[in-house]
């Protein structure tokens, strides 16, 4: 890291900072109108591209450099899947999201439903959302950027001695994420965010995610090419893949077709690439996506949505951001990964782990080279040390062994040029902070809205709830940070947020398209599955499961989370479906305002008081298949040309712009004024 790279990232702060200082004023106009939705007066690519610069998290490239060695390419399906859900989010929620007029994605609850009991599903979500599954979420980020910053941020050196011993011996503990290099770089980032995102609001939130999703993306695409370039072309890069990696049934690691495959191979006794039962896939494609509580994008997606200058724009919106994240993030991440398969092989790496491995234990195998490594990693010289990590075997004894996900920022430090060096790492603490910023502002709503305007002061003025606003971002950050640094362990704690959102799925849907739907359809859903997973989380970190189990569920039902999931999804679906006909029906009144405000499609026999969807629901399940029929097309087609399969690839290509455009001219018909009933 030279003085230019330096530059870069104090550039990268200096912007952030100036963003939160020149929008303040505007944040401050309409109290949480202006706050939290940003006037409601953002236009489709700026919101469309503000929910991709989220998704766009640092530890995202990690993730899938990690995948693509394990599993293969088609490690994607993991995230690929969800396709279908950001296509459906678009046609059927996007608008009616936009038309509820609300400020966050739980008081359509009371808009819906009506009653004291949808006022507790309000209160009661927004606790959820706000605190739990915000802290799930950035424990996450921040365990990404911490291996991020540790090749790069030697703050010893930065600092100097005195001041390092002194931050050293006064640093709480609380906040300790992993080492104090890292904590201080986290640290430092958070106080950033939070002062942008704290004046400025969701405006200043917008504003940053897409300077920061524009740098982020070109750096990506950066990397990938000099990585690809680094191993002599994509020709070579394949050829060397299919040397390092033969297909060899006795070799521990992934085979080269196995690792440039875009599908999941599976056979009689095979688990398949993506490392799941065929059944499980099979569920990832079919029933995942719908039953998470996420279907129709609540959360911080329906807070971009209805930020949006009117419904087509928010549809227009949610359209970009599916081609956005599926079409344009997932090939430079995925092409990286494979050359960093190529880089850095894991045979190599394997062998260097095991000798800084017999170094620990045997002082006549420590070489100079290990010996410097260890005591100064800044200083190693070995490059494939960077993706090793210390761990502790079932004999107790210390080890090293491989992380593969450490692979990128190792070849964003082997590959990248003077200056440029700099810049990749400051789009990667860009991608940090657009993630942190949207969480503790969406997390920071539900206070403001669902609990202080609720019931403590409805009447408070625009400046006192824009306070309220700026303070509840404040205490979100906190909480979430304090929070994070216990999380070690992201798989169960991904289980456990999966197994709670499954609970939730099936009731989402039913408010919007179900006239017969109440609070206690969502409440039932949300208690069953969150009950179901918190058990299953508990019993796992207390007493254990039974032999052969990996859940709470018998080894016949369940042998991979997805299947957990999906148990959970079905018991609660029917405990919704149950409860929804034991209950009384809404009130006729609450159903005709909500159909008045939100005009929705599906199955309401007349309960919509004649309020007809803008586009009927047959001409939505149309344009849902051409829009994922687009994405996948293209995706695909990109793919191929990367693979140096032309004519499939362009082939692919030209058949998703044709989707696309049909698509398209699909949802500005209603603002067209063409009507598109069905």
């Amino acid at each position: 890291m030279t003085g230019l790279d330096w530059a870069m990232i104090v550039a990268l702060l200096l912007f952030s900072l100036a963003v939160g200082l020149l929008v303040k004023d505007k944040a401050s106009e309409g109290g949480m109108e202006g706050f939290f939705v940003a006037g409601r007066k953002m236009r489709w690519w700026f919101l469309g591209t503000s929910i991709v610069a989220t998704t766009f998290a640092s530890d995202t490239p990690l993730a899938i450099t990690g995948w693509i060695a394990q599993y293969g390419i088609a490690g994607n399906w993991f995230w690929w899947s969800e396709v279908i859900a950001a296509v459906a989010m678009t046609v059927f929620f996007a608008r009616k999201w936009r038309n509820s007029g609300v400020v966050t994605d739980v008081e359509i609850a009371e808009l819906r439903y009506g009653g004291a009991q949808a006022t507790v599903l309000r209160t009661v979500k927004a606790s959820v959302f706000s605190t739990f599954v915000n802290c799930i979420i950035l424990g996450w980020v921040f365990a990404g950027m911490a291996k991020i910053s540790e090749p790069f941020m030697h703050w010893e050196a930065l600092l100097g001695p005195g001041i390092y011993s002194f931050i050293e011996a006064w640093y709480p503990e609380s906040l300790m994420f992993q080492t104090l290099d890292n904590s201080i770089t986290i640290v430092l980032l958070l106080m950033v965010t939070l002062f942008y995102s704290t004046l400025g609001g969701l405006r200043a939130v917008m504003i940053t995610d897409l300077v920061q999703f524009i740098l982020a993306m070109s750096m990506s695409i950066l990397v990938a090419y000099l990585a690809v370039q680094h191993v002599g072309g994509l020709e070579s890069m394949w050829g060397q893949l299919d040397t390092l990696y033969p297909a060899d049934a006795d070799s521990e690691f992934l085979s080269a077709e196995r690792v440039a495959s875009f599908a999941p191979a599976f056979g009689e006794g095979v688990t398949g690439s993506l490392g799941i039962p065929f059944t499980a896939f099979v569920l990832t494609l079919g029933v995942m996506w719908w039953t998470s509580g996420k279907v129709d994008g609540s959360g911080y997606i329906a807070q971009r949505l209805y930020s949006a200058e009117d419904g087509g724009q928010a549809e227009k919106g949610a359209l970009w951001y599916a081609f956005a994240n599926f079409m344009m993030r997932s090939w430079p991440w995925a092409i990286a990964g494979v050359a960093a398969l190529v880089i850095y092989p894991r045979a190599e790496v394997t062998q260097v782990a095991q000798d800084f491995t017999n170094c620990l234990q045997d002082a006549s195998y420590c070489t100079a080279q290990i010996a410097t490594c260890m005591d100064n990693r800044y200083a190693c010289e070995i490059s494939e040390y960077a993706l090793l990590y210390k761990d502790v075997d079932a004999s107790g004894n210390t080890v090293f062994l491989e992380d593969r996900e450490r692979g990128y920022p190792a070849m964003i430090r082997d590959v990248m040029p003077v200056g440029l060096l700099g810049l990749a790492l400051a789009s990667l603490m860009a991608a940090f902070m657009s993630t942190v910023s949207t969480h503790i502002n969406w997390g920071a709503s539900y206070i403001a809205n669902d609990f202080y305007k609720r019931f403590f002061d409805p009447n408070a003025s625009d400046r006192r709830m824009t306070w309220v606003g700026r303070l509840s971002t404040l205490g979100i950050a906190l909480v979430s940070a304090w929070v994070a640094t216990f999380i070690d362990n992201i798989g169960s704690m991904w289980e456990l947020y999966g197994g709670m959102m499954a609970g939730l799925g099936l009731p989402h849907l039913m408010r919007w398209f179900w006239w017969r739907a109440n609070a206690w359809t969502e409440i039932s859903g949300m208690v069953i599955g969150l009950s179901l997973a918190t058990i299953n989380f508990a019993v796992g970190q207390t007493s254990g499961y039974g032999e052969g189990q990996m859940s709470i569920f018998p080894a016949f039902m369940a042998s991979h989370a997805v299947h957990v999931i999906a148990w959970i999804s079905l018991a609660a679906g029917i405990g919704s479906l149950i409860t929804t006909f034991l209950t009384r029906p809404v009130d006729e009144s609450i159903l005709e305002e909500f159909a008045r405000r939100v005009r929705p499609m599906g199955f309401w026999n007349g309960h919509n008081h004649g309020y007809s969807s803008e586009r009927g629901l047959l001409a939505s399940v149309v344009y849902w298949c051409t829009g994922t029929v687009s994405i996948y097309a293209g995706m695909f087609g990109i793919g191929y040309l990367l693979k140096l399969n032309y004519a499939l690839g362009f082939g692919l290509l030209a058949l998703s712009i044709v989707a696309l455009v049909i698509t398209v001219h699909g949802i500005n018909a209603v603002d067209r004024g063409a009507g598109d009933q069905a």
